[in-house]
């Protein structure tokens, strides 16, 4: 299974959304992808460290369920630097562009485009 940022992006935003501070479980909409794909990239974000939860044997798909309760402070990181749709797009076309990345890479890129905006709109070199 390949990764697909848009399904982490989408995750990590739900997540955020319903995190209340204390770690409760968190409801994911699964939308048009395969609940083992849900699952899956949660396990990513779990490995990650961009997400707390809750592994969850599942026997009605046969896998292990991730049940996220919270972002981390990286999730947090990551999530704010991709969170303009219009950044996060500029960086899904570099990062295609590439050829190729990382998490890292991605962050790395969507950082470059917040520090040209704030560079652009204040005039101070960051």
């Amino acid at each position: 299974m390949k990764r697909d940022m848009d399904l982490v992006r989408d995750l990590l935003l739900q997540i955020e959304e319903f995190d209340q501070g204390y770690g409760g479980d968190v409801e994911i909409e699964a939308g048009d992808h395969e609940p083992k794909v849900v699952a899956e990239h949660l396990r990513l974000l779990l490995e990650a460290r961009l997400i707390e939860g809750d592994a969850v044997p599942d026997d009605e798909y046969a896998f292990d369920h991730i049940l996220p309760t919270r972002l981390t402070w990286s999730g947090h990181d990551f999530l704010e630097t991709v969170r303009d749709p219009e950044i996060w797009k500029k960086t899904k076309e570099g990062a295609l562009s590439a050829k190729g990345f990382t998490l890292e890479l991605l962050q790395d890129l969507a950082k470059g485009f917040i520090k040209k905006q704030i560079e652009e709109r204040t005039g101070i070199a960051l």
